[in-house]
């Protein structure tokens, strides 16, 4: 399977033109995490608890485990491998760590799956494969993941999709033990960097492919104390808001931009920078689900009106 999935990398790599490695450039960056974190939180402004919680909850766990399992296979890039494979070099700049699974692959099936999902809408799930499977096709023909990588991503989201939102449909009818989740999340947060720390580096890693893993583990829990504090505090309702729900979302995807670009900078001369990096990756969610929207609460309009 090896051999196959890297003589398949060389063949889409003869196919390649500009025109074509520009056009996966730009599919590729919807799968970064400022895009990522922009939708998920745009879901939740827009539409509230039941679509935004049943996303969060699978890419929150999806992305743990996405990077538990990239350091515990520890499986080179495909052009370490393979000398003759030749990465486009825009994407091999953020092709950063590990190669299996895709993060970008799975990132999108957790996300827009989770959408698929909570909507039911059996006509939204056409532009939702269209999009993951374009994900998957454009990590493979700029040469940084391999179809084992993407197919392992996909069989990844799957059974996440299914259980998280099964974990948040009972948080809602039993909001009286939401505490156990919470305390679930930081027992899985503490397994998955026990594992992660104290796993052996396998020959050609480096000690520094584990820094995702970590920023994932602190996302997750900044997700998970944020989101028991909103849903115990601050109840958040778009619906309130009317138009100014709009307005919201605008504003909040801009200061999300400003911190993506300046928290860590900003962090860094205090924490150092790795520390800084995963303070950001903590106040992310708490401030797409806790700290907005307390803010918009005083935009409500008024009952009745």
């Amino acid at each position: 399977m090896n051999q196959l999935d890297l003589t398949f990398l060389k063949w889409l790599q003869e196919q390649r033109t500009p025109a074509m490695e520009e056009f996966f450039l730009r599919v590729t960056r919807g799968g970064e995490g400022f895009w990522i974190l922009a939708a998920a939180a745009t879901l939740f402004w827009l539409f509230g608890a039941r679509i935004g919680y049943r996303v969060g909850f699978a890419l929150a766990a999806g992305d743990l485990l996405t990077g538990a399992l990239k350091n515990i296979c520890g499986i080179p890039r495909p052009w370490l491998r393979d000398p003759a494979i030749l990465p486009v070099p825009q994407a091999q700049w953020t092709a950063f760590g590990y190669s299996f699974p895709s993060g970008h692959t799975a990132n999108t099936a957790l996300l827009w799956g989770g959408l698929g999902a909570a909507c039911r809408r059996g006509w939204l799930w056409i532009p939702i494969l269209l999009w993951i499977g374009l994900m998957a096709m454009s990590r493979m023909v700029l040469g940084v993941h391999t179809p084992m990588d993407v197919v392992g991503s996909l069989v990844l989201a799957l059974p996440v999709i299914w259980f998280m939102g099964r974990i948040y449909d009972w948080t809602e009818q039993h909001p009286s033990r939401r505490g156990w989740v919470l305390a679930g999340a930081v027992l899985l947060a503490g397994l998955v960097w026990g594992i992660v720390r104290f796993k052996p580096v396998p020959e050609g890693g480096d000690l520094h492919f584990a820094r995702d893993a970590y920023r994932s583990i602190w996302g997750l829990l900044g997700f998970f104390g944020g989101w028991f504090v909103e849903r115990q505090y601050v109840r958040f309702n778009p619906g309130a808001l009317g138009a100014y729900r709009l307005v919201g979302v605008a504003m909040g995807v801009i200061v999300l931009a400003l911190m993506q670009e300046n928290l860590v900078r900003l962090l860094a001369p205090g924490l150092g920078s790795e520390i800084a990096s995963y303070v950001a990756a903590a106040a992310n969610p708490v401030w797409i689900l806790v700290v907005w929207p307390a803010l918009l609460k005083g935009l409500e309009k008024p009952a009745g009106r």
